[in-house]
């Protein structure tokens, strides 16, 4: 039995003041706690992860840590139904990761850590560098036995230290490769080998087959709506099955596709036996799991959103569910996708429709808008605009719906189609594909959840506006936004202002905030601002304001700043007989952008951003607005980038870095990753570019996510 330290026993001690029956149970092999349970402490911190560590770095002693900030990193923190935060923290020894040494901090929901589990390895002392390279462990790896081969790019080497599952702690490069290993009936089948190799002697000192009963796998298919696509599976070695189950998410998450085969849930998961799901029947299985990877792809790449409760939640959704079932749900639990009736619509699976599901499921874990009413139309509307994000256009359903009273089961455009909405026949008008587009023609009864589905189409007509600009019931938006401006804005309105209750106004007053949240010191912001106050007061929500103008008079400034209207005439311009500066509302931008001159001169800058009429008149006319489009710094990853593409793709690396890049022959995203693959490269590459360890860091990530990699 082991005998704990007197450092040991002092914290033990002091951990019983709190909880006299403090349960502990010990690693007989390396002296640090394997489970320590009891009312350990009230956490300090409200954040969950600053807890863990605080309580960590009080009782190191206990642990064996001398540095928790240097040999700790903060993995991710889980939250359970009961409230309880689970911190799970990554060992590491001189930056680099300790294999299968981990602790977890148990937090309740009164903020009261209840203990910890985990196998930590203390006192570790090995030299930082190797002396055979990543190349000579992956030969040894593959020539280890004759069917190895090369697995995937998220197996190459990688520096780390090998602690459990030896007798003592190794400097390794651990490489995984593809091979064959026998089952329990003697028969041969596919390996998945994870090799250590001592990256100080080459000597192999573990590995072991990683291919457990659901082997991640890539199949094909042919969906209904998508075409022939590739798409991630895994195969049950027990049944000799592939299922249509997706685990090469950047996170935790899955995404598990159901055939509900005309029924309903419960139902198994989609199962072919070739890997192959080209049957007409599997399309919209194929559909289904394919979509729902790129709506959370989408969430995660532009929001930062991990699932749709932002805990890496399992995606669940079935296919085929009834029979002739025009409608597609989220239940608070999975998504449920209709077969259609062949009438009015085909089947469901269409992205639009599957995004716009997902999204009921973030507004659920978010604003939680309740399904009635204003904020029940709120709530429609929410999953329509994020729907149209993801599938890039703004019509709704278009791809399912059969019928030719309209484009599609909605059209965000333009709600009416051409004024076709009938408010004396709401529901019959919503049927055929026609909603309202201002709160004169607001349904006010009580079917449909009180109109959730019909005055959806107000707030669908704003968020079209915000983004697009134009002219709607006499009333003008200065300037579009842009979709993934629009996206980024609703997202937070969503996420920090919206409520349960939310209604229209609210909703108004929410973008607006957000946009001050987001946006308040872009050049933009003025005419943002008065676009989305228009786009609102032309659906009949709040009062329309006059268009920023801006009176640009290049090489001066308009004086002084922040925003002052273009002095009044005279201002002789010659050779005469006058210049005048357009008279209010226009408005000059904040300085030191342009300044109106003193009398008698003025330069006239070339065209498009001012013209100069021929004499005898010299006037300050508003052109085309000069500040350079908005680009939000984001990219949702496509199809078809590959190892190939070049490093400019990598958001934040523009063209004076990438010459760097180079200049050091690192052409392309695969280039890159070769060259980060560890911390010691990282740290050399940095110091050769002068560039942050931190930036290499973040590019390695959003390379990874753009291809689609687990790292």
């Amino acid at each position: 039995m082991y005998n704990p330290s007197k450092k040991q026993k002092d914290v033990l001690e002091n951990l019983k003041k709190t909880d006299a029956n403090v349960e502990i149970k010990w690693d007989e092999r390396t002296g640090s706690p394997l489970r320590v349970k009891g009312v350990l402490a009230q956490a300090e911190q409200l954040d969950p992860g600053i807890a863990a560590i605080e309580f960590l770095d009080k009782n190191k002693g206990l642990f064996l840590l001398d540095s928790v900030q240097k040999e700790m990193l903060l993995k991710r923190i889980d939250t359970d139904r009961l409230g309880a935060r689970h911190v799970r923290m990554q060992q590491l020894y001189n930056e680099l990761p300790v294999f299968g040494s981990e602790i977890i901090v148990h937090i309740d929901a009164n903020n009261k850590i209840k203990g910890t589990t985990g196998k930590l390895t203390p006192g570790i002392d090995l030299p930082e560098k190797p002396k055979i390279t990543d190349e000579q462990a992956l030969k040894i790896a593959l020539g280890d036995d004759r069917h190895n081969s090369q697995g995937r790019l998220h197996a190459e080497p990688s520096l780390m230290i090998l602690s459990q599952f030896v007798e003592q702690p190794h400097l390794v490069w651990h490489v995984t490769v593809n091979g064959m290993d026998r089952d329990l009936k003697g028969d041969d089948t596919p390996a998945k080998w994870e090799y250590f190799v001592d990256a100080l002697s080459g000597e192999i000192v573990w590995k072991y087959n990683n291919e457990q009963t659901h082997t991640r796998t890539t199949g094909s298919g042919i969906g209904r709506y998508s075409g022939a696509v590739t798409i991630n599976t895994v195969h049950d070695h027990g049944s000799a099955q592939y299922q249509l189950e997706d685990q090469w998410l950047p996170s935790s998450a899955r995404v598990t596709t159901h055939d509900a085969n005309g029924g309903y849930p419960p139902a198994p998961a989609s199962e072919d036996s070739n890997n192959n799901w080209s049957a007409a029947s599997q399309g919209p299985d194929v559909d289904c799991h394919l979509y729902t990877r790129m709506v959370y792809d989408y969430f995660f790449t532009v929001h930062g959103r991990d699932s749709y409760d932002d805990a890496g939640a399992d995606m669940h959704i079935y296919a085929n569910c009834g029979t002739d079932w025009n409608n597609a749900s989220w239940n608070g639990s999975y998504v449920k996708i209709g077969n259609g009736d062949g009438i009015k619509y085909d089947p469901l699976c269409a992205l639009d429709i599957i995004a716009h599901e997902w999204t009921h499921a973030v507004t659920e874990y978010t604003a939680n808008l309740v399904y009635s009413g204003e904020s029940g139309a709120l709530n429609e509307s929410m999953s329509d605009v994020f729907a149209a994000l993801i599938a890039g256009n703004w019509l709704f359903g278009e791809d399912a719906w059969l019928l030719a009273s309209a484009p599609g089961s909605r059209n965000m455009e333009d709600p009416t189609n051409g004024g076709l909405y009938d408010p004396a026949n709401p529901i019959d008008s919503v049927l055929a594909g026609h909603q309202p587009d201002h709160m004169t023609d607001k349904y006010t009864g009580g079917l449909d959840y009180g109109g959730v589905h019909i005055n959806s189409g107000i707030m669908n007509k704003a968020a079209y506006l915000i983004a697009t600009g134009g002219t709607h019931r006499g009333i003008r938006v200065c300037e579009g936004l842009g979709r993934d401006v629009l996206g980024i804005i609703y997202y937070q309105a969503l996420t920090t202002h919206l409520v349960s209750s939310s209604d229209f106004s609210d909703m108004r007053d929410a973008v607006l905030d957000s946009l001050d949240d987001l946006y308040a010191t872009n050049p933009h912001y003025s005419r943002w601002r008065a676009s989305i106050i228009n786009a609102f007061a032309a659906v009949g929500i709040g009062t329309a304001v006059t268009c920023p103008m801006i009176c640009w008079i290049a090489p001066f400034i308009c004086p002084p700043a922040p925003h002052i209207l273009c002095p009044p005439s005279p201002y002789i311009c010659p050779p005469s007989p006058h210049f005048a500066c357009p008279p209010s509302p226009y408005i000059c931008p904040p300085a030191p952008d342009m300044v109106c001159p003193p009398a008698p001169m003025v330069v006239c800058p070339p065209s498009p951003y001012i013209a100069c009429p021929p004499s005898p008149g010299l006037s300050c006319l508003p052109g085309p607005d000069p500040l350079p489009p908005y680009i939000p710094d984001i990219r949702v990853r496509r199809p078809e980038i590959t190892l190939k593409t070049d490093i400019l793709e990598i958001v934040g690396i523009g063209p004076e870095t990438a010459t760097l890049f180079k200049g050091r022959s690192i052409l392309t995203l695969g280039d890159f990753l070769k060259a980060t693959e560890n911390s010691g490269k990282i740290t050399e590459l940095s110091k050769a570019l002068g560039i942050s360890e931190a930036k290499m860091h973040d590019w390695r990530k959003k390379t990874l996510v753009m291809l689609g990699e687990v790292k």
